[in-house]
């Protein structure tokens, strides 16, 4: 893992790069420099750890560039429970919920995180409150989007192998 400088990832791939990204849509120019500039960007290698299982969750990551995956403890060993690509995040339901951290993340593949702790979103909310309203209806539409993809799981689960009946 390797700290990276803000300000170079912005002038390499340019701010309308990062407006695409969902948890950043419809964010001000304004915003999106604040998160980039001010957040921890990180390099990651293939297989470099973001969080463990019951870690404290003091922030959460967008992912800028590559893959993260998202693992629960099983008794078998690890379970893949959900792949996150660019612009989306991971680590925001244990921050907002202050709960310890329910699964652990690591990079699938070589990755560009950032990482958006409780102060800094702290801080946009002070600074940027028009922006923080809407990073908050970006972060709950992508958590609506994860709880029905989960529901989606759970009723294949639950009727595999169940067949219906004739109407």
């Amino acid at each position: 893992m390797k700290d990276l400088d803000g300000q170079r990832i912005i002038d390499q791939s340019g701010l309308e790069f990062f407006k695409t990204a969902s948890t950043f849509g419809a964010l001000s120019e304004e915003a999106i420099l604040f998160l980039l500039s001010k957040g921890k960007l990180q390099a990651l290698d293939k297989g470099d750890q973001v969080f463990s299982s019951g870690e404290s969750a003091g922030f959460f990551v967008v992912v800028l560039e590559g893959q993260l995956g998202y693992y629960r403890e099983v008794q078998q060993g690890r379970l893949l429970m959900r792949e996150v690509g660019f612009g989306e995040e991971l680590g925001y339901v244990s921050m907002i919920g202050l709960l310890p951290r329910q699964g652990s993340a690591c990079a699938l593949r070589k990755s560009v995180i950032l990482r958006v702790d409780t102060d800094l979103f702290y801080q946009l909310h002070l600074d940027l409150p028009s922006d923080f309203g809407i990073l908050m209806l970006n972060l709950s539409r992508e958590l609506a989007r994860t709880i029905c993809g989960i529901n989606d799981r759970f009723v294949d689960v639950a009727t595999h192998g169940i067949k219906k009946s004739p109407a």
